[in-house]
């Protein structure tokens, strides 16, 4: 008889308890106890999130869509009830999720191979060790020869979601393969997002926080059919040939995008391998129709290809704390731009989930007042997507004032500050390179100076900026603008002070002649007069 791993019953999702206690625990177990859960807990965020979006698909479908808002709110108001439904809606299911099953194994493919036999190791499968080369991992060599059930079907989950991109084996029955290999058709769905998902106090506040109704209004899902958005287990079982035109119906497939063919290899106790084959490919153009945890920018060239605008999902950068994207969050602080043969447009769309919580504000469901907590994860990817480079993990603590389209005046607080950080910032990268100039430096070596001045800088601000907007909640905006401004003139005094004494003696001759001219006490006096420009200090305020 087949062994079975059941992911109804065996314990694989790592969750953090309210108390602190750490468990794994099964999915039965996890909609049972969210009350009593404070969040999913694994080995790296990517994997956390991966999961998340998994089990808000099962939400989406336990609750039938939502299709609006009082469905929504029935589960707001009695806590337990998604535990009870959920279960009840896995049950139904339950034969889909045996992670074992020799017909229908739970996101994989029953049988597929390719022909040489080929099977890739662990490290395939395991984005901490992307190519071979430890680069997030804390795992020893010896970890990567074998691996649990447990360990695999969260990986699994992680692969659909994230797997980059590249040449992957060719599956027996695929028609897409040639010469024995599947070729590249881009990373997994969720790696072409930059994630954000809200932050509840417990797991079951974050299941429905971020468990948006699909009604068109609330989140933006416009035309989304709950009873056509169905999940892999919903469905026939995928064979070994992916879709090149398959497309996304609702969140549920957007959450469970099945980007490769997989099939895991092991004995009764552990995985020692698996077929990594290519799945249904996916495109990104205007998906904010489907796809709610992720902010959107408009793209010129692609509304130029296409004839209309276009947005393409915003990727989280690595090299940018998540603050800076505020306006990427908060509709009111989006800037309109204009654009020939469509007028006016939004430079960024929300994510629905914000949007959503936007509405449950309006309706007075969640309190206007309060601190929102966001959390964002994305990874970078290397050269034509095919490794990781980098695991983006951010959390942004928003005052809920500013998704109150009647806060103006903190919104107008906020903009203009984030516009003056980015001034003063500016004002110090220029220092530095006429510093390097006044040096005698060449035009790479004052690049890289003004590069290193604007990362020192951001290093402090990037701690003390997200502490700022979260003391916003209940604050005097103008106070609190007044005390930003005072942090951001101490703060670049003190780094022109260390970047005026670390420059050489011979600095202060300068180098140039006429206009062209650069010493220090140029440099100094166009960077006090930006600073100024900026940041006007307190006497001219007061003038005002």
């Amino acid at each position: 008889m087949t062994s079975t791993f059941n992911l109804l019953d065996e314990p694989w999702i790592r969750v953090i308890r309210l108390n602190g206690e750490a468990n794994e625990v099964s999915l039965l177990t996890l909609f049972q106890d969210a009350t009593d859960i404070k969040s999913i807990y694994g080995e790296v965020a990517s994997q956390d999130i991966a999961v998340l979006r998994l089990l808000l698909a099962i939400c989406h479908r336990t609750m039938d869509g939502p299709e609006d808002l009082d469905r929504w709110r029935e589960y707001w108001q009695e806590p337990e009830l998604l535990g009870r439904d959920a279960a009840a809606y896995l049950e139904r299911h339950r034969d889909r999720f045996d992670l074992r099953d020799p017909e229908r194994p739970f996101f994989q493919v029953a049988g597929i191979h390719a022909a040489s036999g080929k099977i890739s190791d662990l490290e395939s499968l395991i984005v901490d060790v992307p190519n071979g080369n430890q680069f997030f991992t804390t795992r020893i060599a010896e970890g990567l020869n074998s691996i649990g059930w447990a360990e695999a079907a969260r990986w699994l989950v992680h692969a659909h979601a994230f797997d980059p991109s590249g040449i992957r084996t060719g599956a027996v029955g695929d028609p897409q393969v040639k010469g024995g290999r599947g070729y590249p058709i881009g990373p997994g769905w969720t790696g072409r997002i930059g994630t954000v998902s809200v932050v509840g106090g417990t797991l079951e506040r974050t299941l429905l926080l971020n468990t948006v109704v699909c009604d068109g209004k609330t989140a933006g899902l416009d035309g989304v059919d709950p009873a056509r958005d169905l999940a892999p287990w919903e469905r026939e079982a995928d064979g070994p040939a992916g879709s090149p035109a398959l497309e996304p119906t609702g969140p549920v497939s957007c959450y469970t995008w099945q980007t490769r063919r997989i099939l895991l290899h092991g004995d009764d106790e552990r995985v020692t391998g698996l077929f990594l084959g290519n799945g249904d490919k996916t495109t990104p153009q205007n998906r904010y129709l489907v796809e709610p945890m992720t902010a959107w920018r408009f793209s010129e060239p692609q509304s130029k290809k296409l004839k209309s605008p276009v947005y393409m999902p915003r990727k989280l950068p690595a090299d940018r704390a998540f603050w800076r994207g505020l306006s990427t969050l908060v509709a009111q602080l989006s800037p309109k731009i204009t654009v020939k043969d469509a007028g006016d447009v939004t430079r960024y769309r929300s994510p629905g989930v914000v949007s959503f919580y936007q509405e449950l504000m309006r309706r007075r469901i969640v309190p206007a007042g309060g601190l929102i907590p966001l959390h964002a994860v994305g990874l970078e990817y290397g050269s034509q997507e095919a490794t990781v480079t980098e695991l983006v993990d951010d959390v942004l603590t928003l005052p809920a004032g500013l998704l109150d389209p009647e806060s103006k005046r903190l919104v107008a607080v906020v903009h203009d500050t984030m516009e003056q950080t980015e001034q003063v910032a500016a004002a110090l990268r220029s220092l530095a390179g006429n510093l390097d100039r006044a040096h005698g430096g060449s035009p790479e070596t004052a690049s890289a100076a003004r590069t290193r001045a604007g990362a020192d800088f951001y290093q402090v601000i990037d701690e003390r900026f997200p502490r700022w907007l979260a003391s916003l909640d209940g604050a005097d905006p103008h106070v609190a603008r007044d005390q930003w401004r005072g942090l951001l003139r101490t703060e670049a005094w003190r780094q022109q002070e260390e970047l005026a004494s670390a420059v050489p003696g011979t600095t202060f001759a300068g180098r140039g002649e006429g206009k062209g001219r650069m010493d220090v006490g140029k440099a100094l006096f166009f960077f006090r007069r930006a600073l100024n420009a900026a940041v006007p200090a307190p006497a001219r305020q007061d003038a005002q």
